[in-house]
């Protein structure tokens, strides 16, 4: 299947992104974004809060060694994985229904931008303080009776349209 090691992985480029984990509770939501960012090449994760870090079984389960692949780092704070992000020039929007939110097929990244997308909680949302330090907030369009996507499922389809857009 021609896969790479996770030796060539992280010597590979990289997609200009970071998700952003914003207190996230279960461990198999937070493997399935590794595995998710293993397979466009994510540049790295923020683990933040609650948010569990490898090595764990059940991140395992998901990720299935993901994880050892995605550079990952944990932050007690979200604002702070923020803060520093900002600082190195990355581009940080929020995933969440709010007002003004940019719809996700009208959001057009710029060619050269490094962007970071930050995912909440699974009942709670994206902290709002950590929204207001956000650029903005890009909204998935949903036609159903429920109003939110599983996080795992949200990941992996903000992924997958910055990797698209992007043209990795």
């Amino acid at each position: 299947m021609h896969r790479i090691s996770t030796e060539e992985f992280k010597a590979a480029e990289k997609l200009p992104l970071v998700v952003v984990l914003d207190h996230v509770r279960s461990l198999y939501n937070v493997g399935s974004v590794f595995r998710s960012s293993d397979a466009f090449r994510v540049e790295s994760i923020c683990l933040c809060g609650i948010t569990a870090t490898p090595p764990q079984v059940e991140i395992h389960k998901t990720a299935l060694g993901a994880e050892d692949a995605v550079d990952w780092k944990y932050y007690t704070r979200t604002q702070d994985a923020l803060d520093d992000l900002k600082s190195a020039g990355w581009e940080v929007w929020a995933v969440e229904q709010a007002e003004g939110s940019v719809m996700l097929q009208d959001f057009v990244p710029e060619e050269g931008k490094k962007y970071a997308i930050v995912l909440g909680n699974e009942v709670k949302g994206v902290q709002q303080e950590v929204i207001d330090r956000c650029d903005g907030c890009i909204e998935i369009p949903q036609f159903g009776t429920k109003h939110s996507l599983n996080v795992s499922v949200t990941a992996g389809i903000l992924i997958w349209e910055f990797a698209r857009k992007m043209k990795l």
